[in-house]
């Protein structure tokens, strides 16, 4: 059975927040450490604009899927699978 999408999300928060530091996270932000913390822990802790600033501050974005599904994935890896699809179409590559 699958984890539940909001699982997926939060262990892609975690784990992007502990890639480049709750301390730096939070100041990057403009948030206090504990506040980060809290939201962190699901206690709450930050407001709607506060949280965008965490996932444009994370690369964090939700993109569609042709199913219609949702998936998040760092902006980066987003752009290379662009350059590759791109790259693809270019030199007729079969996908």
């Amino acid at each position: 059975m699958e984890p539940p999408a909001t699982h997926k999300i939060q262990s892609l928060i975690l784990r992007a927040v502990a890639q480049k530091g709750q301390r730096h996270t939070a100041e990057s932000i403009e948030v206090h450490e504990s506040a980060l913390s809290r939201f962190l822990a699901g206690e709450g802790g930050l407001k709607l604009d506060q949280i965008c600033r965490l996932f444009v501050f994370l690369e964090i974005q939700p993109e569609y899927l042709g199913d219609g599904e949702t998936t998040v994935i760092k902006a980066e890896h987003l752009r290379a699978l662009r350059v590759l699809a791109r790259v693809a179409m270019e030199e007729g590559v079969p996908l």
